[in-house]
């Protein structure tokens, strides 16, 4: 049967376990990819990713056909060959006009790549409960040890105490009952001394098995 310790020491690996993985996969997570705000985002991001490349460029859309439109293009540089396609494309697509107010900009940046994100609070809190949970069962594992050392100690005095108790019962001797000592005949010992002959006739008959003829 296994120990409160091993099992404790078991669950405490798991958990350390976990917790490392976990804590690798939130600290070690890359930023979410782009997300269009808009449908227009997402259609005019349709035509143009595939000529700038896949995670190369960013861009956002803003006011309506009647106002002029606003688009901005982020692009990576090493897909700045691609910016003279990338203006024809987007111009044709929303029918950009510069009489109307619209207007094209495309900027060029050197996108981070691989970069780590930073957990939530969410996160923050898992990572919390697994630190909890792993300094409970060490405080388990490394305590339980010292608490069967106690128990052990305790109970041995008291075994002692028994087993010294029952070596002395065997031994100390059981007492006797003392034998009752028969007291003399007081009229025995006056024929004794009154007639001492009969005395010994007596005593011979009483021997030779004549005591009734005496």
């Amino acid at each position: 049967m296994l120990s409160t310790r091993a099992v404790a020491l078991f669950a405490l690996v798991i958990a350390v376990v976990l917790s490392s993985w976990r804590g690798a996969d939130l600290f070690t997570h890359p930023v979410e990819a782009w997300v269009p705000g808009s449908t227009i985002e997402a259609s005019l991001m349709g035509i143009l990713e595939p000529v700038a490349g896949n995670g190369n460029i960013r861009l956002s859309v803003t006011g309506d056909g009647g106002s002029g439109r606003s688009v901005l293009i982020l692009l990576e540089s090493t897909a700045a060959e691609t910016a003279p396609t990338l203006q024809r494309l987007a111009t044709s697509a929303l029918l950009l006009s510069p009489e109307a107010g619209d207007q094209l900009v495309i900027e060029q940046a050197e996108f981070a790549r691989g970069v780590a994100g930073r957990p939530d609070a969410a996160g923050w809190t898992e990572l919390g409960l697994y630190a909890l949970l792993c300094s409970l069962l060490a405080w388990v594992g490394f305590r339980a040890p010292a608490d069967e050392a106690v128990s052990v100690s305790q109970d041995t005095p008291a075994a002692e105490t028994k087993t010294a108790r029952r070596d002395t019962a065997e031994i100390i001797p059981a007492p006797t009952t003392p034998r009752t000592v028969r007291q003399a005949d007081p009229d025995a010992a006056a024929l004794v001394r009154k007639d001492p002959a009969r005395t010994a006739s007596i005593l011979r008959s009483w021997m030779r098995g004549e005591g009734g003829a005496a």
